[in-house]
């Protein structure tokens, strides 16, 4: 059985079961019990490190409906690309291993010609303890996907595969927003207040499509504005509640990491769910 280790370092997330639980009761603490939790057959989430946007991807699992397996998409994969799947038969985590839908994996693979993912990428792997603190039962299929319309192809082979096996999926594409600053070469809006209300703009307009399911609105503004690193992750995922039957979304949150550490650089979160 071929297992997939860990390829973050402890920053990202805890490295052992005791701080992945800790973290993750700090998370719900700060949520509460919300109305949406245990409604979503997908979602939208971040996949910074835990301390600055943990948060928001926990009400993204939160919000989860229970699944047989988790479809985890991620990206940082331009557009024409193409699509990417882990080849393993399991997921190492501090909470045990996660393991592979091997089905889903090669019936979806083969219709969309995905190659194999063996690059270190956060966009997945920070979403893996997630998974199995709320779901522990549930098996995951890892994808990556292109930033382009074509990442819409992947939420309906989703949803075919769901009908025609009868399978229950949830589905997360894994993005964050609009990085900005020195760090990241993009500053249009100027430094200081001035960049961080054009960021905050930025932000609010991605957030807002992703709500309205507004996917050529959603590729436009990760084109002109760069206001999603993974648009193509999000946009398979909506692209999957869409034909589930799901015509908005909601917006479980937003944030900034200049909320944690105020700087002239910084990255913008949301989580939507479906």
């Amino acid at each position: 059985m071929a297992i997939r280790e860990r390829e973050l370092p402890v920053g990202w997330y805890p490295g052992d079961k005791s701080g992945v639980l800790s973290m993750i009761r700090e998370f719900e603490s700060a949520w509460g019990s919300p109305p949406w939790a245990g409604s979503a057959l997908a979602c939208i989430a971040p996949h910074a490190g835990w301390a600055f946007s943990g948060a928001l991807a926990w009400a993204a699992w939160m919000a989860a409906d229970t699944p047989d397996t988790a479809v985890i998409v991620g990206g940082h994969l331009p557009g024409g690309f193409g699509f990417l799947s882990a080849p393993a038969d399991g997921f190492e985590t501090p909470l045990g291993v996660v393991r592979l839908d091997v089905d889903i994996n090669q019936k979806v693979s083969k219709i969309l010609g995905a190659r194999p993912d063996k690059a270190v990428d956060n966009t997945v792997e920070i979403h893996l303890p997630l998974l199995a603190a709320r779901f522990p039962n549930a098996s995951v299929a890892w994808f990556r996907a292109p930033n382009g319309p074509e990442a819409g192809d992947l939420g309906r082979a989703l949803s075919d595969y769901a009908d025609e096996t009868g399978k229950k999926l949830f589905v997360l594409g894994s993005t964050d927003l609009t990085h900005y600053g020195p760090n990241y070469g993009w500053s249009p809006g100027g430094t200081g207040e001035q960049g961080r209300s054009w960021a905050g703009d930025a932000d609010k307009a991605m957030a807002e499509a992703f709500v309205a399911m507004d996917i050529p609105g959603a590729l436009a503004l990760a084109d002109e504005k760069a206001s999603a690193c993974s648009v193509g992750a999000g946009i398979a995922a909506l692209s999957y509640a869409q034909a589930r039957g799901r015509t908005r979304g909601t917006l479980l949150g937003r944030a900034s990491s200049a909320d944690l550490a105020p700087g002239p650089s910084f990255v913008g979160y949301c989580a939507v769910a479906y």
